[in-house]
């Protein structure tokens, strides 16, 4: 009887940690929280024109300006034709 008891208070325990730890975990990635991060904008590529989040692109500092580029191709092409100008 005492280890049925024992054991009831062990899962107890775990489930109530468990909970806490995943409330906290969430709280701290709320988009509503001042301290968030937006990590995953869209951008759109100035050469092909496709939609990408920005953390996966090829950034160039170009005439005072920064541009994003889905991939070292287009940024390429982004180059040379600012050459031809």
């Amino acid at each position: 009887m005492k280890l049925l008891l024992l054991l009831i208070i062990v899962y107890l325990v775990y489930r109530a940690g468990k909970s806490w730890l995943v409330r906290t975990l969430q709280s701290g990635n709320q988009s509503g929280s001042p301290n968030a991060r937006i990590d995953d904008v869209m951008v759109q590529d100035p050469v092909c024109g496709i939609y990408f989040p920005q953390r996966e692109g090829v950034m160039l500092r170009h005439g005072g300006q920064t541009h994003v580029f889905c991939s070292e191709a287009c940024r390429d092409r982004f180059l040379e034709a600012q050459k031809e100008k």
